[in-house]
């Protein structure tokens, strides 16, 4: 995979995940935030105001005529029993068993099968608990706001969703930049371990091109006067010679520098394997070849050379 393919899908991913965050639990955090703290704001009777408005869409009525809603505490019916609504106005309070425990007591005495405990701050889990085993509804700051934002002023639920919408563009662009940004660091800088998705290359390979990139430099001549084995050099060998002749030529052009490998295809042709050029290895086959009479005329095979356009090739020192 090539490293701008990877830098985009990273750069993509990200956006994408960080819009999402943004727009799916952050704005809603945002906006509920707001919200209550401009429900906070009202004062009791306005607030009381709207409650029973929210109750009243749940179904619920004042059980009471006439009833004012001066107290934290309103009694309602849904019709068939009645329901105690109590309503812990501010964002400071904590609920805990205790508060559940007084209504519960409050519920007995008026004669409600059924309550509801309601506030702008947090209910704990022992309240939460506590209000289960009474068959008690708690209502705090994690749903109070969507239940009231029906009936708020329409100018101040205005204000709030436009300011929570604003706060998540303004993250968004910044998310986005962010996202952009890591998405040219993984396409630009460089990677100690190589570049995505590219393969790192073996010791080998990169030692041949070193070699055929910055030959060392040997004297053909030198080679020329390695020894051939035992014994002078003869015109015209038997098979047996002639075959440990062509053996000594092998091992000697395989430590060539730029040379990987030379053996013999046939008793006419020799195979040279290389990641030097011509210039470079074919005085050296040449020089080991013409040391031999009877084997100065084969055919040599020069295989390309890896990651090069190159053909094969096929020369001769002598064509007598």
């Amino acid at each position: 995979m090539a490293s701008w393919i990877l830098g985009l899908a990273l750069g993509v991913l990200a956006a994408v995940v960080a819009v999402a965050y943004l727009w799916l639990v952050r704005r809603p955090e945002t906006e509920n935030a707001a919200g209550l703290r401009a429900v906070a704001d009202l004062r009791w009777r306005e607030f009381a105001t709207i409650v029973g408005q929210a109750m009243q869409q749940r179904g619920l009525r004042d059980a009471v005529q006439g009833h004012e809603h001066g107290s934290e505490q309103m009694m309602m019916s849904d019709g068939d029993s009645l329901w105690l609504l109590s309503c812990k106005h501010g964002m400071a309070y904590q609920l805990g068993a205790s508060s559940v425990e007084e209504l519960a007591s409050a519920m007995h005495l008026a004669g409600a099968r059924n309550g509801i405990l309601l506030t702008e701050g947090r209910a704990g889990r022992d309240a939460l608990a506590a209000a289960a085993g009474y068959g008690i509804e708690v209502i705090d700051g994690r749903r109070l706001w969507h239940l009231l934002k029906p009936f708020m002023p329409a100018a101040t639920t205005a204000r709030i969703v436009t300011m929570a919408d604003a706060q998540a563009k303004r993250h968004t662009f910044i998310a986005l930049g962010g996202a952009l940004a890591l998405g040219l660091v993984v396409t630009v800088l460089p990677w100690p371990w190589g570049r995505p998705g590219e393969q790192p290359r073996s010791a080998a390979p990169a030692a041949a091109v070193a070699a055929s990139a910055t030959p060392v430099q040997v004297d053909p001549a030198a080679v020329a006067m390695a020894p051939a084995g035992d014994g002078s050099i003869q015109d015209n060998p038997d098979p047996a010679t002639e075959s440990r002749y062509q053996a000594d030529i092998a091992r000697t052009l395989t430590m060539v520098p730029g040379i990987t490998r030379a053996y013999w295809l046939t008793r006419a042709t020799l195979v040279i394997d290389r990641t030097g050029t011509d210039q470079l290895v074919w005085p050296f086959i040449c020089g080991e070849l013409e040391r031999y009479p009877s084997l100065r005329t084969v055919r040599v095979q020069l295989n390309p050379r890896p990651d090069s356009d190159d053909q094969v090739r096929w020369r001769q020192c002598r064509t007598v």
